[in-house]
């Protein structure tokens, strides 16, 4: 098997900026990546927003990209439809699997990335929450 990657970006909150971020022309490495690669978001992922058709193609297009996308939930998320997925361990912690290819990384946890550790915690409250 050859080495992973890792990518970390923040702050798509979900359409409003994922296709922009992710294109080949702004991610061209993106094309070369394989499943076995991550592509961290760090807070405010938001493509859980309503769970609306528009949020199912995001879904469904970040889904199709050749990586595996991991979150961690920011401020800007809706916890009541993040939540409602059942919870699994995966690489040590305790994760949401929203589909195969996209997973979000519970707060508080250790995951094992080929021998690197990472945790993962909440940020502070935002002034625009609501």
């Amino acid at each position: 098997m050859g080495r992973m990657s890792i990518y970390i970006t923040g702050d798509i909150h979900g359409s409003i900026s994922v296709g922009r971020r992710f294109n080949s022309k702004n991610f061209p490495i993106g094309k070369t990546l394989t499943k076995n690669d991550y592509v961290i978001i760090a807070g405010d992922f938001g493509l859980l927003w309503v769970g609306d058709r528009e949020d199912r193609y995001w879904l469904n297009w970040l889904t199709n990209k050749p990586w595996t996308t991991l979150f961690i939930d920011g401020n800007h998320e809706n916890f009541n439809l993040l939540e409602a997925y059942p919870v699994e361990e995966w690489k040590g912690g305790k994760v949401h699997k929203i589909t195969p290819s996209i997973i979000h990384l519970m707060r508080g946890q250790i995951f094992e990335l080929e021998g690197k550790k990472l945790f993962t915690f909440g940020g502070a409250a935002s002034h625009d929450k609501q």
